[in-house]
Formats: structure tokens, C-alpha cells, sequence
């Protein structure tokens, strides 16, 4: 089984949606399943900063 992990950001407008799904549609074209996707915090420039918080999406290819 081989995953890929990718960051699909953490802001979605009507067209930030639309081109995600399209991103969803791609990786099924490469074979891949949608699995999952989880949040995540990213420190701030060598831990010093604001952080982020962004989401990954989890794809699967068996």
C-alpha cells in the first residue's frame, strides 16, 4: 500500500472548494484513493512566531 500526504491549506472559498475537489479528482486519475485529512500546526519560523494551522489530505493507493 503506498500513501501520499499533501497540504490542502486551511482557508476554503467557493472557489478554493472547487479547486480542491478538482485536486481530489487528479489524484484518483493517478490512482489514488481519498483517505482522510487531519489538521495540523505549523511553528512560526524557527519556533519563533505565529504558527499555522493547516489541514492535510491523506490519499491511499493499494
Amino acid at each position: 500500500m503506498e500513501y501520499k500526504v499533501e497540504s490542502i491549506g486551511a482557508a476554503f472559498s467557493d472557489k478554493a472548494i472547487a479547486a480542491l475537489g478538482k485536486r481530489f479528482e487528479s489524484r484518483a486519475v493517478e490512482g489514488y484513493k481519498f483517505h482522510s485529512v487531519f489538521q495540523v500546526t505549523q511553528p512560526g519560523c524557527l519556533g519563533l512566531g505565529q504558527g499555522t494551522t493547516t489541514y492535510l489530505a491523506v490519499y491511499v493507493k493499494e
